[in-house]
């Protein structure tokens, strides 16, 4: 209901513009301009609101997936230093 009450209204702005310029020398084109203006920013907000749910998850994982390629290489840990080898290691596992 609140987007066709909105769709009327700057319908009936347009309008307005129109009718007040009709057998003169007027010009509506700066009008029309600002109401296709407020249109569009309407239309880009609805759109960006009902895209934020899943653009947010998405920016984020974007992140992570952006530092975790432009960190520095970390070293990996010394396989010797890791814990007892030979079969104290493997009964210790299971």
């Amino acid at each position: 209901m609140p987007d066709a009450a909105g769709a009327a209204l700057l319908g009936c702005c347009a309008g307005w513009a129109l009718l007040c310029a009709a057998g003169r020398d007027a010009r509506p084109e700066g009008v029309l301009l600002a109401v296709l203006a407020v249109a569009a920013g309407y239309a880009c907000g609805r759109i960006g609101g009902s895209l934020l749910p899943a653009a947010a998850p998405a920016g984020a994982a974007l992140a992570g997936l952006g530092s975790l390629l432009l960190s520095p290489a970390l070293p990996l840990p010394d396989p010797s230093a890791t814990g007892p080898g030979g079969r104290a290691g493997a009964e210790a596992a299971l």
